[in-house]
Parts: C-alpha cells; structure tokens; sequence
C-alpha cells in the first residue's frame, strides 16, 4: 500500500500533488524499478491525488517499453472527509478546551499544533456513535476499506504482488487490522504515515498480516530533510 505524495495542504484545492509532492513520487517510481519491484495488478483510490502518484510509476514503465499491468479505480480506497470531520469536532472542542482554538488557528503553519488538533479531532470521530451525518463514522469506513482488501484477496488470488495507491486513512485501518490496535493506537499510526511512503502486507485466505511499515527509503537515500513530510 503506498501513500500518496505531498498533496497540496491549505491550498483551496487539496486534491492534487504539489510540486513536491510530484518529486516525491518519481523519486519513489525510480526506486522500484532500480530495485526490480514489478506487479501483477495496481489498485488506486479515484481521488486525483492517487492517480498523480500512480502517474510517475507509469511515465518509468513507460520510458522502459513496458506497459502498467492491469489497474482498477475504485472507492474503497478514497480517503475519508477530513474536511466534514474537521468542521464537525473543530468547534465541539474549541467550547470543551481552553486553548484549543489557539491552536487551530495555527494548524496551517505549525507541525505541532496541527498534529494535537488532528489527533484530538480523529478520536472524537473514531468514538463519536452519534446519528449519521455528512461523513463515514469511523467503523463504517473501515468496513469500506476492508471490503476493498477482501476484494483484491479474492480477485488476484495467492502468489501475487499487488500496489494499491492510496492515503494514510485507509492505510491506518489495514494496519489496525492486522495488529489488532485500538483506536488511540491507531491515531498515532496514522500521524506517522509519510508522503509516499510503502507499507507492505502479506495476506491468505484468512488474514492480512504487516510485513513492513512506512519504508521511506526513496526518500532517505536523496534530501531527506527536505523531502520527508506528513501532510
């Protein structure tokens, strides 16, 4: 599962991958083929941001002579609302917390503060058992993600090596799953998913397990510094 590359936070349109995060990507591209990673099927979420990643892997195939094996869009691998999230909780917490407003109010330029307001806002939602709203409740999205995996299970079989690109969301619940996290452990998973990082899992007919988490090493072998980000 790979994380999509530097999308374009705090811009009005976040959907699509910043200049970075369009480096990010073809360095990542560059090192699976150095490497000889080669797959029998690619799976992508439909959101703009995952088909940039995925499009640096295609320009190398290309350059190569060879062609992408199959690739399926589909929803189950979508991130869920942030934004809808983010307006729901936001302002229950500021009336709750002394201070928390400060702190969003610098969200957009602190690393920190966005992590404490991020962090807050994603346990609220994973316990929130409220009426339906404008979003996925946390069970219900991973239920998606999860039909997205059994899915990939059941088409491709044993014995075959798979990407889906995707978000740090859907990655989070796989990585729950398989270790068997609670939520509050989960959350601090899901702030540690790097820009177009890989995690990798094996699977059988009964269960996904982690077999490695967050390689970066794309990222690590040229400016990390200034490449390795969170959002």
């Amino acid at each position: 599962m790979i994380r999509h590359a530097q999308a374009s936070f705090g811009q009005t349109d976040y959907d699509r991958l910043s200049e970075l995060g369009h480096e990010q990507a073809h360095l990542l591209a560059a090192h699976l083929d150095r490497i000889g990673v080669d797959f029998d099927a690619i799976y992508l979420g439909s959101q703009l941001r995952h088909d940039q990643t995925l499009e640096a892997y295609r320009t190398v195939c290309s350059r190569k002579g060879n062609g992408l094996p199959p690739v399926r869009k589909s929803d189950f691998f979508n991130e869920y609302d942030a934004g809808s999230i983010l307006r729901t909780f936001v302002p229950i917490l500021i009336r709750e917390e002394p201070g928390f407003e400060d702190l969003v109010a610098e969200m957009t330029t602190s690393n920190r503060s966005f992590e404490k307001v991020f962090g807050k806002v994603l346990k609220r939602w994973f316990d929130h058992e409220g009426e339906a709203q404008n979003f996925e409740s946390w069970a219900s999205f991973t239920s998606r993600v999860q039909r997205g995996i059994r899915q990939i299970m059941d088409r491709e079989g044993s014995g075959k090596r798979v990407a889906v690109f995707t978000s740090g969301g859907p990655i989070s619940a796989v990585v729950q799953k398989a270790l068997g996290l609670s939520n509050q452990s989960t959350i601090s998973i899901a702030s540690q998913i790097v820009n177009s990082s890989v995690s990798r899992f094996k699977y059988n007919k009964e269960a996904v397990m982690l077999f490695g988490f967050n390689d970066i090493t794309h990222l690590e072998l040229d400016d990390p510094d200034r490449l390795i980000t969170y959002r």
